[in-house]
């Protein structure tokens, strides 16, 4: 709807109510059509200009009680006051005249000129606002929210499902994010001067703008150029462009993207921006007024052509539960606007539901699904332990993570896991309990004794590595534009200690020592599989020096794949040759270097005679008699 006519809508509510007040409470002996086509006229035009001013700032959503009409209740407020001054006005100017008293046109004794019909408006005014808007609202309120059942509509609004697995979806390694969102912004500010052009004197890279986003199954970073001040704003329409970052490979150069590079990059609207090109407001005004505008978020499709996202919710609850009934989809470059409905997004839009809203829904899950609206004990509820992080379990299906809790505060270990959909309101609940969580899993990856610099740690996340719920985060050293990349360490989620942190200044080698170490801890390092026996002859045989671990790579003739053996499978492994014959056992899987699970050599016979060695017999031994005393 056009925010013109819904100015004038609300002006003329306003007025109505207003009306009522004047000629309800306030009739004189003789009513003067003059005057009180005066008093509606000038009132009207302020409220109407005021609406607008509402309208264009404030962009109300035209839904819920009321239908979102509560907002006229400030002009509404304004007018109302503005009729009681009228009262104190020309009672001033008695005072000021002496004291003077005068009698109105009635015979009683007043204020000169005191306009009753206005002060009648004001107080019936303040009235309707205080009954119907305030004590409604709260009266909607509690109709809505409080009380079991209420609690138990709110409890379900997200679809949670209990899942029957006690294992997460796996994680691909080769799509884990090693980059946080301020190693990004250091390397957006970076390659914002390297284009000869200066444009970090009209434009800026706001760190916390910056979005993770899967385009053609890789992962990125990506944040829009900012207006730097509001005279810059004012003298361009449109930002250059935006900075791609890669966020699984911490040494790849970022890219600028402009209308020179690609055409069609730069941003015409922006949130936060001056007047039209605000972007929350240019859609409003283009008509998307009866939903909440909420999580502009900036996603490029496989082309790397600029989108925004917006989600339109609207509450189910009263003022409550917000449920997502439209994506828009609006053109950076051009403004153009495409609606679709939750379950028809292209695909290559990464989430549409909020992080904001799936962490509202999860809170009312937590504390009402299994357990009372009233209790004090908080026996049976849950709560989040972090806010939602984005996880590409499959690059293309990426989920919202979400670690549980219990209520209790001193609680440090997990409930279980949600994974929430990014499309729609569909959430799985993992029973994972067990698993450190908050503020352990950060001490852990500090206290680690590789971590000699005392680097800081940042993008701390949860994966599915080797069957195992593993955290992975990343050590950073701050600068005054951002943070650098240093290392990588890696932890299983259930076994939080410093000595257990696998730390690495890369991703495979980091993979590599955790592998060992859970082979070492009696772990499946391999994924779902069958386990498998080789025998064979030894090619090549050698020991490498991984943290505390000494790990031995062995050829196998016959074989395609590269076996490793820790130290503690068998002593025999450092007098290994090749030429030897061993047998061992493995879980079958992909790749290329396969832990074993077991180990022999066959060559070396242990307690016994050495295979094909002939035994010559001794003298016999005679016991030496024992003599009598």
């Amino acid at each position: 709807m056009n925010i013109f006519l819904i100015a004038l809508i609300g002006s003329l509510i306003v007025m109505a109510i207003l009306t009522i007040g004047r000629l309800a409470f306030g009739r004189r002996d003789r009513f003067s059509w003059r005057q009180f086509l005066s008093w509606f006229l000038r009132y009207f035009i302020f409220n109407y200009l005021f609406s607008l001013f509402i309208l264009y700032f404030n962009e109300p959503a035209l839904t819920g009680p009321f239908g979102g009409w509560q907002w006229a209740s400030w002009p509404l407020i304004f007018s109302c006051v503005a009729c009681l001054f009228s009262f104190i006005r020309p009672l001033v100017l008695s005072i000021e005249g002496g004291g003077q008293r005068y009698r109105s046109t009635s015979g009683s004794s007043a204020a000169p000129d005191v306009p009753r019909g206005s002060i009648a408006a004001g107080i019936f005014g303040l009235i309707f606002v205080g009954v119907v808007i305030v004590a409604g609202s709260f009266l909607i309120t509690i109709f809505t929210t409080w009380f079991d059942s209420n609690a138990k509509a709110l409890a379900a609004i997200p679809n949670v499902r209990m899942s029957q697995s006690k294992v997460l979806p796996p994680t691909d390694s080769s799509n884990i994010v090693l980059v946080s969102k301020s190693v990004a912004a250091y390397k957006g500010q970076q390659v914002l001067g390297s284009t000869g052009q200066n444009l970090g004197s009209a434009y800026l890279l706001d760190s916390d703008s910056y979005t993770l986003m899967s385009i053609k199954k890789h992962l990125y970073y990506v944040a829009p150029l900012s207006y730097n001040n509001i005279f810059v704003n004012l003298s361009n329409p449109r930002t250059p462009g935006f900075v791609v970052v890669d966020a699984e490979d911490p040494q790849a150069v970022p890219k600028l993207y402009t209308d020179a590079v690609q055409p069609n990059s730069s941003i015409g609207f922006l949130p936060g921006a001056l007047l039209n090109q605000d972007l929350l407001r240019h859609v409003y005004l283009s008509g998307y007024t009866y939903g909440r505008l909420l999580d502009p978020t900036l996603e490029l499709d496989d082309n790397f052509h600029p989108y925004w996202s917006i989600s339109l919710m609207q509450p189910i609850r009263g003022y409550a539960g917000d449920n997502l009934t439209e994506v828009l989809l609006v053109d950076a470059h051009t403004g153009d606007i495409t609606k679709y409905s939750p379950g028809k997004v292209p695909a290559w839009v990464d989430r549409v539901m909020p992080s904001e809203t799936v962490s509202q829904y999860l809170e009312w899950w937590g504390l009402y699904h299994s357990a009372p609206w009233f209790n004090p004990s908080g026996l049976g509820q849950q709560k989040t332990a972090t806010a939602p992080e984005l996880l590409y379990n499959s690059i293309d299906q990426p989920v919202w993570l979400i670690p549980m809790t219990s209520s209790s505060g001193s609680d440090n270990s997990s409930t279980g896991v949600i994974l929430f959909n990014t499309h729609k309101n569909e959430a799985d609940f993992y029973p994972l309990s067990g698993l450190g969580i908050g503020d352990n899993v950060q001490k852990t990856f500090a206290s680690t004794r590789s971590n000699i610099r005392n680097y800081d740690v940042a993008s701390v996340q949860l994966y599915q590595i080797f069957d195992t719920p593993t955290w992975v985060a990343i050590y950073v050293q701050n600068t005054n534009s951002g943070d650098i990349f240093q290392a990588v360490g890696i932890v299983d989620a259930r076994q939080l200690n410093g000595s257990n942190v696998q730390f690495e200044t890369s991703l495979s080698q980091a993979l590599i020592d955790y592998k060992q170490w859970l082979a070492q801890s009696g772990g499946n390092t391999t994924g779902t599989g069958t386990q498998q026996t080789v025998t064979g002859k030894v090619q090549r045989i050698s020991a490498v020096t991984q943290g505390n671990n000494t790990v031995y790579y062995i050829q196998v003739e016959g074989q395609k794949v590269i076996f490793t053996a820790n130290l503690t499978l068998s002593p025999k492994l450092p007098l290994v040759q090749p030429g030897d014959t061993i047998t061992a056992t493995y879980i079958s899987g992909g790749g290329t270097v396969v832990n074993l699970q077991t180990f022999d050599d066959l060559s070396i016979v242990l307690g016994g005679p050495t295979p094909g060695a002939t035994t010559t017999p001794g003298p016999a031994i005679t016991p030496t008699p024992t003599p009598k005393p």
